[in-house]
């Protein structure tokens, strides 16, 4: 057996970070630019910005550095703050995971004495 679950962070009653949020911004950093991850992700420029801004003002911090058009192009790079954020919820993650499949195996694969 294998145990599935989902994880997310609520504040006030909404979702404040999650796995699409984390998909969401390693492919900005791998990207660099939201419109492109969101298209990668399937989801609309719009779509993508606005489960960035709910999770900046769920969270207090800034998860962007955009720069607009131009004769380069814009672009979005991802702030300190966002890095620790994904860095966090990865180790989370790997702790809830590890507890879990612990407790999966003493449950239901101890054997009965």
């Amino acid at each position: 057996m294998k145990v599935k679950y989902k994880i997310w962070l609520e504040k006030n009653n909404g979702v404040a970070f999650a796995e699409g949020r984390k998909l969401l911004l390693e492919a900005v950093d791998r990207l660099g630019s939201l419109n492109a991850a969101a298209k990668e992700l399937g989801m609309s420029y719009r779509a993508a910005w606005g489960k960035i801004k709910a999770t900046e003002k769920a969270l207090g911090i800034k998860l962007l550095e955009v720069t607009t058009g131009g004769k380069g192009g814009g672009g979005a790079i991802l702030t300190a703050e966002a890095k620790e954020l994904l860095s966090k919820y990865e180790k989370y993650k790997q702790k809830i995971s590890l507890y879990l499949e612990k407790e999966l195996k003493r449950i239901f694969e101890s054997k009965k004495s």
